[in-house]
């Protein structure tokens, strides 16, 4: 499967729920008159609640490098791929970002997400209809391409409340950890989720981790901007309110924690691309 031009996503569980039998109310009725027999009916068990499904996490991510000097070729072709994307109906939205900084600055993110496995096995019928669609309006253009699979990771996330399209500008900060810290920085990342949720710092932001097509360990932090200026991010900075929540010396112990855990990191800013976007109809 092509998805010409994106690299991530994810996968979380949901538990399962089951309605506790109302042991006092049977109790009730054992000890009630013989001459009431209706009061002796015999209370039956709420039924337990059909499991949970999984929330919908897993992505797909491609990146596209454009040949020098054909950018604007480029885009005029996946604007004719989008085109190919609506009229065949497709339920999934493909969403596109131009990559402004950073190595990779001048290529093209795009993607899929909030999706679950199985949603790609029925992708699958129309993989060749779209592989034969980009070989002509895309694959002229392209210099160099990549995609991989993410997961969001819920828990630790904090998105936008009501958001249906993304923000015009994301800061996007790729995190390659050391080997077998995996759970040390899970550790840390929750604890920093929590703090922000207790100061109620005014921050959204969307974790991922990479599940496959790339470096692993790695993690993707994508923090969302209505535009340049609101970059310049809260009044309280990031390490005030760690302080705050938690206390100067556990929050310099949580840091060094989670300094520990990184390999390297890179940070790159995105533009989301309405026009290089599709969005279906009924989302």
């Amino acid at each position: 499967m092509r998805i010409h031009g994106i690299r991530y996503a994810g996968v979380c569980l949901a538990a399962l729920a089951l309605a506790a039998l109302p042991l006092a109310a049977q109790e009730k009725a054992k000890e009630a008159p013989k001459a009431k027999p209706a009061a002796q009916s015999k209370p039956m068990a709420a039924p337990a609640e059909a499991p949970k499904e999984k929330p919908a996490t897993i992505g797909r991510v491609y990146v596209t490098e454009p040949k020098e000097g054909m950018a604007a070729q480029y885009e005029a072709g996946r604007k004719k791929h989008m085109d190919w994307h609506r009229r065949q109906n497709d339920a999934s939205a493909w969403l596109t970002w131009e990559i402004l900084t950073g190595e990779r600055a001048g290529s093209y993110v795009t993607g899929t997400f909030n999706h679950h496995w199985k949603d790609f096995d029925a992708w699958a019928k129309m993989e060749d209809a779209d592989n034969a669609d980009a070989a002509i309006n895309l694959d002229p253009y392209t210099d160099d391409s990549s995609n991989s699979i993410v997961s969001l990771l819920p828990r630790v996330s904090r998105p936008v409340e009501g958001a249906t399209t993304p923000a015009a500008m994301s800061q996007v900060i790729h995190i390659h950890l050391n080997p077998g810290a995996t759970d040390d920085f899970m550790n840390c990342i929750k604890q920093f989720h929590d703090a922000i949720g207790k100061t109620k710092w005014p921050v959204n932001y969307n974790w991922y981790g990479v599940v496959n097509g790339g470096e692993s360990p790695m993690f993707i932090l994508s923090i969302p901007a209505k535009d340049w200026a609101s970059m310049e991010g809260p009044e309280m900075p990031f390490a005030a309110m760690l302080e705050k929540a938690l206390g100067k010396a556990a929050a310099d112990a949580l840091r060094k924690a989670y300094a520990k855990t990184i390999h390297c990191q890179k940070s790159e800013l995105v533009r989301f691309r309405p026009d290089l976007s599709y969005i279906p109809a009924t989302r």
